[in-house]
């Protein structure tokens, strides 16, 4: 299958300040893309859309707050244009058995992994809608798929999130919009992706930057749903 490059694109890739996020940014970065990031600390933003390119900007993003999610989507519209490709990566996690789980911290979680998500795809929508074409994947994780100690918060979002997405694919195939899963092990998301394999190797970052890269560049009739991503041979 013969993949085409991203140059001319557009991206937004919310919590890509550091992280999967950033080395999702650099990989469509790099693959021709414009893209726009987002987190809360405008000082790593900065720093980080200096190191991914030229054609990295950044915007200041609470994903927990409504108003600041619609500001940014202007924003991003009114500088950049409406986006090609929406990369919901922005996400958090709070660890406690049920009994000890705060209900602040239950609602951040939510409101960060599920919320923020389902506010981002709205506000772009529309405008892949109208163009009759686009790209908006979900960073997931295996705990959606699967419960972990601790995790009751964690995994409510990430299951929430596997159903919101493939209700939103529903809606939105018959404009030609695909609405893609990533699902990865536990991820090394540090700056350098050390051995590319071998014994006591995790999943890194940059294996799903690059996946997104890739996934994006294939032709549009071509939708991969949901993708669960393995570390081969981890500690």
């Amino acid at each position: 299958m013969t993949e085409s490059t991203l140059t001319g694109k557009k991206a937004v890739v919310t919590g890509g300040s550091r992280g999967i996020g950033r080395h999702i940014a650099r990989a469509l970065h790099e693959a021709g893309a414009s893209v726009v990031i987002t987190g809360r600390n405008e000082t790593t933003l900065r720093e980080s859309a200096e190191r991914i390119g030229a054609r990295c900007d950044f915007v200041v993003c609470d994903q927990r707050d409504p108003a600041s999610i619609d500001a940014m989507a202007a924003r991003v519209r009114q500088e950049h244009g409406e986006p090609d490709i929406l990369v919901n990566n922005a996400g958090l996690g709070r660890r406690a058995p049920v009994t000890e789980m705060s209900l602040e911290d239950w609602r951040t979680v939510l409101d960060t992994n599920l919320t923020g998500v389902f506010l981002t795809t709205k506000a772009f929508l529309p405008g892949m809608i109208a163009r009759e074409r686009g790209d908006i994947f979900m960073i997931s994780s295996m705990s959606g798929k699967k419960g972990d100690p601790g995790g009751c918060a964690y995994n409510a979002s990430k299951f929430g999130l596997q159903g919101f997405a493939q209700a939103v694919n529903y809606d939105v195939r018959k404009h030609n919009i695909r609405v893609m899963v990533l699902n990865p092990s536990s991820v090394d998301t540090s700056d350098e992706p050390g051995a590319a394999h071998g014994h006591g190797v995790f999943l890194h970052a940059a294996d799903l930057g690059a996946t997104v890269a890739h996934l994006a560049a294939l032709p549009g009739r071509t939708l991969v749903r949901d993708m669960d991503i393995w570390g081969t041979n981890p500690p």
